[in-house]
């Protein structure tokens, strides 16, 4: 339910119960039905209010996710999660420049081995043996966590525009059981400036370049990263877009490259990419561009590639079709980590791979009321790993003295068993083994949609979702074996209805 009273403030509420869910279990001749997902309830409370003509906003948020969970093996859920936050925005000289705030905090409670589980997570990684700051108990059953964002800046219509902004997330800070978060333990410091020109000018109509800098530490005080970038946008006289950007990524220390090993020393990288696109007013335009990433040490060497075009051969019709390459070589990619003698092995390889896909849309308009949509997505990766390798000194000066790559003499090829022997001391018996990494990953996803807006304000989509995914152990990219492949796997059919009323309710 969403609205807004006649003093101006916006209320927005959703609340969502989602039933157990339970899966039939195959194991050879034996057949039973296992619970995969509790019975489950989602909600969700927004208001925000408008002071001074809109020139000050205020604004809080609170969620709640709660879980009945009466089966032992779904304790690594969170049995509870709750989160709640302000904004604050306020603007002056006619909304020119703006100070905003916003602050948030986190909340779980779980069994023992849901709280683990988010300690040990790739949010946060709290078992690092180098992360001073932080500590990992098996023994807790909560979590709590906060953070926050403060930017000031300039905007409006003048030439000059900027922004700087700190962001802080704490190490328990959790939100991803009804939002979604990358990391935590970060804080993280930015500024940009832009100068526009909207007049037109030469052979410009417009153009506008951009500035900036960021910095990550975490809260061991440590810095982790250090970026700057410059990228600009113009359109000419004829309607045609030309933009692009250079990036200077500085050596970098990273605390989740070795899934919960300690922290890396990674070398830093330049990327560049441009994009190009034709008139966009026409019936039929396209555009192109590439992005190249090029590693120091010669570590890594990533490009990609993209393309497309839009046809629109009516008013109500509307085709596009967009393709993508990518080709990615990189010295040094997590392959996985093996227990033995009672230290943890870090296992990377030299990668080569290939991704490509299409992404394809159409859009209808039978009526003014009724139209039909259709997005499809056909995704092809392969992947070759070589030059198998240990992490030795994982923050050494060189490069090269981070890791160790295996010799012929301690490794060796087991193709019957897709793995392989590694042995380390060299008397002759294998220490562990690792299971071959290649892979080709096929995916095919589409979304079909009919909307009909029966009155105004209210709507009824039909909807039908598809999707096809398959991964085999080979590396070898051959576009139309794989694309003939992804074709024949067994598709996962959804259909689902949405209804959608809109009323007003007069409160005296």
């Amino acid at each position: 339910m969403t609205g807004k009273t006649k003093d101006g403030l916006s209320i927005g509420v959703l609340e969502s119960i989602t039933a157990e869910e339970k899966a039939e279990i195959a194991y050879f001749d034996q057949r039973g039905q296992q619970t995969v997902e509790p019975m489950t309830n989602y909600f969700v409370g927004r208001v925000q209010k408008g002071f001074n003509k809109g020139e000050t906003i205020l604004g809080g948020m609170i969620t709640a996710v709660n879980r009945n969970i009466s089966n032992e093996h779904l304790n690594f859920l969170h049995r509870a999660a709750y989160t709640g936050g302000f904004d604050f925005l306020y603007t002056w000289k006619e909304r020119t420049y703006y100070l905003g705030v916003k602050g948030i905090f986190s909340h779980v409670k779980g069994d023992e081995a849901a709280i683990y589980r988010t300690q040990t997570s790739s949010s946060r990684y709290f078992q690092r043996p180098d992360a001073n700051h932080l500590s990992l108990d098996s023994s807790r059953t909560s979590l709590s966590g906060y953070g926050g964002t403060v930017r000031i800046g300039k905007k409006g219509s003048g030439r000059i525009r900027f922004e700087s902004s700190l962001t802080v997330r704490s190490p328990g800070l959790e939100l991803n059981d009804i939002g979604y978060m990358r990391y935590a333990d970060k804080i993280h410091h930015g500024t940009w400036m832009g100068y526009y020109i909207r007049e037109p000018f030469s052979i410009f109509r417009n153009f506008h370049l951009n500035l900036n800098y960021w910095l990550l530490w975490n809260f061991d005080r440590k810095l982790l990263s250090q970026h700057v970038n410059m990228n600009f946008n113009t359109q000419f006289k004829n309607y045609w877009y030309f933009n692009g950007s250079l990036t200077r990524n500085f050596e970098s220390l990273s605390s989740t490259l070795l899934r919960g090993g300690p922290s890396f020393l990674n070398p830093g990288y330049w990327s560049l990419n441009f994009n190009v696109s034709s008139d966009r007013r026409k019936k039929f335009y396209y555009n192109f561009g590439r992005w190249l990433g090029i590693w120091d040490n010669n570590t890594s060497i990533n490009t990609s590639y993209w393309g497309g075009c839009t046809f629109r051969p009516s008013n109500a019709m509307k085709l596009s079709m967009y393709p993508n390459y990518g080709h990615n070589i990189d010295k040094l990619q997590y392959v996985t980590q093996v227990e033995t003698e009672g230290s943890t092995r870090y296992i990377f390889a030299k990668i080569n791979q290939k991704t490509i896909g299409i992404s394809l849309r159409l859009s209808y308009t039978l009526t003014p009321n009724l139209s039909i949509q259709f997005y499809g997505m056909p995704f092809i990766s392969a992947a070759k790993y070589s030059s198998m390798k240990r992490i030795t000194d994982p923050r050494a000066d060189q490069f090269t003295e981070r890791f160790h790559t295996f010799t012929s003499e301690e490794i060796k090829v087991n193709s019957e068993d897709e793995n392989y022997s590694i042995d380390e001391d060299g008397d002759g018996e294998t220490d562990y083994t690792i299971d071959f990494p290649d892979f080709n990953f096929r995916q095919f996803q589409s979304n079909l949609v009919i909307r009909w807006e029966y009155q105004p304000g209210s709507t009824l989509f039909l909807v039908w979702s598809q999707g096809r995914t398959g991964c085999i152990t080979d590396g070898n990219f051959a576009y139309y074996n794989d694309m003939r492949d992804l074709f024949s796997i067994y598709p996962h059919n959804v259909f689902f209805l949405k209804f959608n009323r809109l009323f007003f309710i007069v409160l005296l």
